[in-house]
This record gives C-alpha cells, structure tokens and sequence, in this order.
C-alpha cells in the first residue's frame, strides 16, 4: 500500500481553518495518508494588523501551549496515525526575532511561505500590475531561503493562482531554487491549484523540473488543506508523476524521511 503523508494542514488553530485536529484524523482513517503534519499559520506583517481577532474571537496567531496539548492528546488516542507539528510563518526575513521564538519550540517542521507583496495580502495583489507584483513576491522569496532556518519552502508560485497571465524571470527563478538546494531546503507541491485534470500543483511541472535540474531532489507534498474536505487532494496523481524523479518525504524532527511502501 502507498502511503502518503500530507505536510501542509490547516486546523482550527489557523485563523482562516474550519476543521478541528481530530477531524483530520478521522479523514486520515479513510485515506492512505496516515502521516499528517500541522502547519498552522504564523503571521506578524503588519498588513494584517486588522485581523486580530476574527470569527469565533480566534487571534491570529495561535496559543502554542493549546496547540502541543491537543496534538499530544490526539496521538495517543490515534496511534497508527503519525501526526507531526509545525508553522507556517509568513516573510521570516521581515521578523526575525518572532521567527527566533517560534523556530525555539520542538515543532517537526519549519515552513515558509510568501503571502504578502507590494503592502498587499494576496488575493488584494491581484489589483497591483502583474510586473510589479510578481518582481517585489520573487525578491521577497529570494530574500526568504537566503535567510534559511526553515525545511520547506511553501507554495512557489503561488501568485499564479491570482493573475490571468504571468511570468517569473528565469534568472531569479534560478537564483532561488538554487539557494534552495544550498540550503537543503525541501521543495514543497501544493495540491491546492489542482481542481480538474487541466491543473498543475504548485509549483508547476516546469518548475519542478528546474528544480531538479539545479540538483533538488526532495519534496514534501502539501494539500493546503484548511478543511477536510480538501485533505491530501490529488496526491495518487502527483506520486505516479513525480515518484520516479524525487524523493517524496516527510519532515520529523526537521529531518527529511523518505516515504516507504507499507
């Protein structure tokens, strides 16, 4: 049996998530990926200032301690389900002293991710011009993996999802993936821009190809799940496309551990 493991999961203890922990792991129960990795969001831009507190009077960032307690819970009452912690901390270049403090409790994995560019929060950014956002997001993600610290790189491209055409300039796109692969950084595919058989992940194949090309050869795959039902979406299609040319993990202990057959 192939097993998978999802490394990008939003619960509750997300601002913007609507299924609990424990309805993650039921919906595990029902699929083959029995390793699950909670990566709750982390943001401090001050763009998002007015978000404080939101729909069920949630902060937006999460209460750690409530975080580890509920985790700790669900692992013993789910054994034969491996359930890893984590973050996803937005622009840790622009806050390193938050990054510090976060990155200082026992979470498994480290993820970054870009949602910001040009004081703006995707999907805002779609009214910027499409030049201008997609210069000021790649510079801030080249910025990002320069500074380091983190396992997994979130979603490249993710201003694709917001712009009816775009195009990122090769030279940066290198320099990045590059500096990925220097600093052993593991490539994310997101699932979550897959809706039809049309659709790539993200990054695109072209993308993941580069990556490859440069010496990258681990990722991790994510479904960006912030509800169950979109929990490890199309990642039987994404394995047979891409098992054959990668290594496809997991992260514990910030370490990569390659999946295995059971």
């Amino acid at each position: 049996m192939k097993l998978f493991a999802d490394m990008h999961v939003h619960s509750k203890f997300s601002i913007d998530g609507t299924s609990t922990m424990e309805d993650y792991c039921l919906a595990a129960e029902k699929t083959g990926s029995r390793i699950i990795c909670f990566t709750e969001h982390v943001d401090f831009n001050s763009m998002e200032k007015n978000l404080s507190i939101t729909k069920d009077n949630r902060t937006q960032n999460f209460v750690v301690d409530d975080y580890f307690c509920e985790i700790n819970r669900l692992r013993k009452k789910y054994s034969s389900l491996t359930l890893l912690s984590g973050i996803e901390f937005s622009e840790p270049h622009l806050f390193p002293h938050e990054f510090a403090k976060y990155c200082a409790y026992p979470f498994d994995c480290i993820t970054a991710g870009i949602h910001h560019c040009n004081n703006a929060v995707f999907p805002g950014a779609r009214n910027l011009p499409v030049t201008e956002a997609l210069d000021e997001y790649y510079n801030i993600m080249l910025k990002t993996v320069e500074l380091g610290g983190f396992q997994v790189l979130a979603h490249l491209d993710f201003p694709r999802l917001f712009f009816d055409s775009w195009e990122i300039d090769s030279g940066l796109l290198d320099k990045i993936l590059s500096k990925v692969v220097q600093q052993n950084i593991v490539l994310e595919v997101n699932t979550s821009s897959i809706h039809n058989s049309h659709d790539e992940p993200m990054p695109s194949y072209s993308i993941i190809e580069r990556y490859r090309q440069l010496g990258g050869k681990k990722i991790v795959l994510g479904s960006d799940a912030h509800c169950t039902k979109d929990f490890s979406n199309q990642f039987k299609i994404i394995t047979q496309k891409l098992s054959n040319r990668f290594q496809i993990g997991y992260i514990r202990k910030r370490i990569f551990c390659p999946l295995e057959d059971k």
